[in-house]
């Protein structure tokens, strides 16, 4: 019993040092295809397919897979499909940022206003990176019009969670910056995944989304 008790704690051993293995690697490769700033929408693309393949698949050869994805996906639809929704929540922080300093009845509206743009923002971001795995031949302007609609539809669901797995990605890489290297990026990505693949399996959601032929109308 002694025996059989220590092989399944040294089976669990193992697979907990090869997921972090796993998302280690797949960090570092993520962090240096993104340090030209104008491949990192390509780069987040490739890390989310490579996490959604290990996901659904139990394909845990996530930096082949990312190579392989960043490969073979057109840059310039990969770079403006994610691209797009990433400057668009930089953009909307920097607005927060200037209404916040306004003490002022307009600016106080344009905060609240501008967190609300924000909190859609970052929930049709969640939606993107997921639908764009699941899809790569969907337009972008497509793409980005079923993410909006999703995170609207499904924002008291899924919204508030996006929101709490970018702050605290945020929280830890202000705390401390080398943190990005040891896996932030993967696991904020891990994070969204699942939450965006959990929206879609409510029923509502996955009504509007089986709406469009393709890959995207699975659920999981």
């Amino acid at each position: 019993m002694m025996h059989m008790t220590g092989g399944i704690s040294g089976t669990r051993i193992m697979a907990a040092l090869g997921t972090l293995f796993n998302i280690l690697a797949l960090n570092l490769v993520l962090v240096i295809a993104s340090v030209p700033v104008i491949t990192l929408p390509a780069a987040v693309g490739a890390a989310s397919v490579a996490l959604d393949q290990w996901r659904r698949d139990g394909e845990d050869r996530v930096v082949r897979a990312f190579v392989t994805t960043l490969r073979s996906r057109p840059p310039l639809r990969a770079t403006a499909a994610i691209g797009v929704p990433l400057a668009a929540a930089a953009l909307g922080l920097v607005e927060i940022r200037h209404f916040a300093r306004e003490a002022t009845l307009p600016g106080r509206i344009g905060l609240g206003l501008g967190l609300g743009a924000l909190l859609i923002t970052l929930a049709a971001l969640g939606y993107v990176l997921q639908l764009a795995a699941d899809d790569p031949a969907l337009p972008p302007v497509e793409l980005w019009s079923l993410s909006a609609r999703l995170a609207i539809r499904n924002l008291l669901v899924t919204g508030p969670l996006f929101l709490l797995e970018f702050a605290a990605a945020a929280f830890l890489t202000v705390l401390d910056p080398a943190l990005l290297f040891l896996g932030v990026p993967v696991l904020l990505l891990r994070a969204l995944s699942r939450t965006a693949a959990w929206g879609l399996k409510t029923p509502h959601i996955r009504t509007a989304v089986a709406r469009r032929p393709g890959p995207v109308s699975r659920s999981r």
